[in-house]
């Protein structure tokens, strides 16, 4: 039975009980019952008798015959009476037999052969002129043997029923049973290969309903958890990629300045030509130094953006905010003499980290600063649904801006002219990325905007 399939397994549990319950019945009714029936004959023939006895109370000894024979005729019973020495017998069945007994008893079928079976009364009775009179009344307990018979003719057929019963029943219940079962491990099935759509629809509202809803909530669960992981190991992917073109990005550009600073102390050690000038070119070399030292620590900073735990977000006021990092390039802004407009509305608010949106900010501004012309002009507006920050400039070519967001990326490609490391669009893009702004640098008339959408 333990490798035995769900279905058939219910069906013969089912099956075997019911058997056994009717089989139980059928017994209980061919055994019990004629002992039953018989007991109550003699109960109600004990109590005609407990009647009987109270009307021959009230009448004499010379009056009682005709109520006695009354009587055997209304029940269909032989009564026999015995007064002063003399016996008379009051037919009301269509039999007579001689029983020579005092006692109540009982003469079934097996006891008297070819015969119907009978049951004896005896009872003193006391009429009312004080006269006993012994009474023996036989009644036929013939009906419990035709109810025997009966029993035994529609055994066959009752249990044949019954089995036929228990058949289509252990059927149906097993199937209503089990389909809820079968249901569940097609679906599971579904669920084991990662199928969206896979859901239980099980209208009942006990156990199994509640199971199959938990189920679907187990599984709603799992597949958000599938896909949460999905996108963060997408996310991680995409992260471990940038981190690689950075990598190569910032050996590339150290390689170039080392690569000068050790000529320049190669030739210095070997006193080649002009640099026999030690003194001046010890303090180029010196410079070198101190630029790649800048460099590292831009790609340090830079590195570091990816891997930034997010902060508590707060609303910022944006104009307020934008002030504080003017501030400090006041002194950049004052040598190239340029026109800083600030037109940011008091109620222009941004839901960002407060150290986030200073650096985005702060390196706009820089890039700004670095590359408005001498004289020229920065505009920081801002209205309902963007921010945005435009400097007088050469607009660039959509070749330019096709690789204007890669780490070391200068459009010019000298870092004399501009003082940049063309790292500050791509820290920009990747905090924008992280805080879900979407963002676009494009080419306006005589300069560039950036602008930043709410």
């Amino acid at each position: 039975m333990k490798k035995m399939k769900l279905f058939p397994k219910t069906f013969l549990y089912t099956f075997f009980m019911l058997l056994f319950i009717t089989t139980s019945m059928h017994l209980m009714i061919y055994f019990f019952y004629p002992k039953v029936y018989l007991s109550r004959m003699q109960d109600q023939l004990e109590k005609k008798m407990d009647t009987l006895q109270q009307e021959i109370k009230r009448n004499t000894a010379a009056e009682a015959g005709q109520i006695f024979s009354d009587f055997a005729k209304q029940n269909n019973v032989n009564v026999t009476v015995e007064c002063a020495g003399s016996e008379v017998t009051y037919m009301g069945m269509d039999f007579q037999i001689s029983l020579y007994t005092d006692a109540d008893m009982v003469f079934d079928v097996s006891n008297l052969e070819n015969a119907e079976s009978i049951i004896v009364k005896n009872k003193t009775m006391e009429a009312d002129d004080g006269i006993e009179i012994q009474v023996e009344v036989m009644a036929s307990a013939m009906p419990v043997k035709e109810a025997v018979d009966m029993i035994t003719f529609l055994l066959p057929f009752t249990f044949g029923a019954a089995i036929l019963f228990s058949i289509v029943f252990s059927y149906l219940y097993s199937r209503h049973i089990t389909r809820p079962i079968f249901h569940m491990l097609n679906v599971t099935n579904d669920m084991k290969n990662l199928k969206p759509e896979a859901a239980f629809h099980v209208q009942d509202e006990d156990e199994v309903g509640l199971l199959a809803e938990q189920i679907n909530q187990v599984y709603e669960q799992l597949l958000a958890t599938i896909r949460s992981l999905d996108e963060e190991k997408e996310h991680m992917l995409a992260v471990e990629k940038s981190k690689t073109v950075f990598l190569r990005s910032a050996s590339h550009e150290l390689k170039t300045p080392l690569s000068g600073l050790r000529i320049l102390l190669e030739n210095m050690q070997y006193n080649i030509g002009k640099y026999k000038d030690r003194d001046k070119y010890l303090a180029e070399a010196v410079a070198k130094v101190d630029e790649l030292s800048g460099m590292v620590r831009d790609i340090l900073d830079t590195s570091k953006v990816q891997d930034l735990q997010e902060e508590e977000k707060q609303k910022l006021c944006a104009g307020g905010e934008i002030g504080t990092v003017l501030q400090e390039y006041a002194m950049q802004i004052a040598d190239k003499k340029l026109e800083v407009t600030d037109s940011i509305p008091e109620d222009c608010m941004l839901f960002m980290s407060r150290n986030t949106f200073q650096k985005v900010w702060s390196n706009l501004i820089g890039n700004a600063v670095q590359y408005t012309e001498q004289g020229g002009q920065i505009t920081i507006a801002a209205d309902t649904d963007k921010i945005w920050i435009e400097n007088s400039c050469t607009p660039l070519t959509e070749e330019q801006l096709a690789y204007i967001y890669e780490p070391f990326y200068r459009v010019d490609d000298t870092r004399a002219a501009s003082g940049g490391n063309g790292l500050g669009l791509y820290v920009v893009r990747e905090l924008l990325k992280k805080e879900g702004f979407r963002y676009v640098f494009e080419p306006v008339e005589d300069g560039m905007r950036f602008t930043i959408f709410l």
